[in-house]
């Protein structure tokens, strides 16, 4: 790691929205309406297990107008839960993503306790920054 490279704990947001396991869909969906967020982490037990986002409930609630009352997020998150350490760096972060076609990996310290979430905006946006916003392209997936 070069000393200018910045880390996923720099650049992850640490409020991370979760819903339990047993949450129906609307009531999961509505609250990652009102929090302005685009994908929940499932909690079983006080640990993380698995990730709702918006395609998930396109895709596999919506586009089958599926009534999300009667769908527990359980059912429709993806799993396993893709992770990274707040060490590791946004390259590393963004390789990890590549290679499991995500654009999210939550943040984990040492003990597996979730600690944030890094998506591909967050680093897009941190090296539109870290660059004055000079570069076209951060700024434009940094939207």
């Amino acid at each position: 790691m070069t000393q200018q490279e910045l880390t996923v704990g720099q650049v992850m947001v640490k409020a991370v929205m979760s819903v339990d396991l047993n949450s129906n869909v609307k009531d999961c969906a509505k609250a990652m309406a009102k929090r302005g967020v685009s994908c929940a982490v499932i909690i079983r037990s006080g640990g993380a297990i698995g990730i709702v986002t918006e395609r998930d409930l396109v895709s596999k609630v919506l586009a089958d107008a599926i009534d999300p009352t009667k769908v527990i997020v359980r059912d429709i998150m993806s799993t396993p839960l893709i992770t990274i350490s707040p060490n590791a760096t946004v390259t590393e972060a963004s390789a990890q993503m590549a290679e499991y076609r995500v654009r999210r990996l939550v943040v984990v310290d040492r003990t597996g306790a979730m600690v944030g979430i890094v998506t591909t905006g967050d680093i897009a946006h941190s090296l539109a920054e870290k660059h004055g916003y000079r570069e076209a392209t951060f700024n434009a997936m940094a939207r």
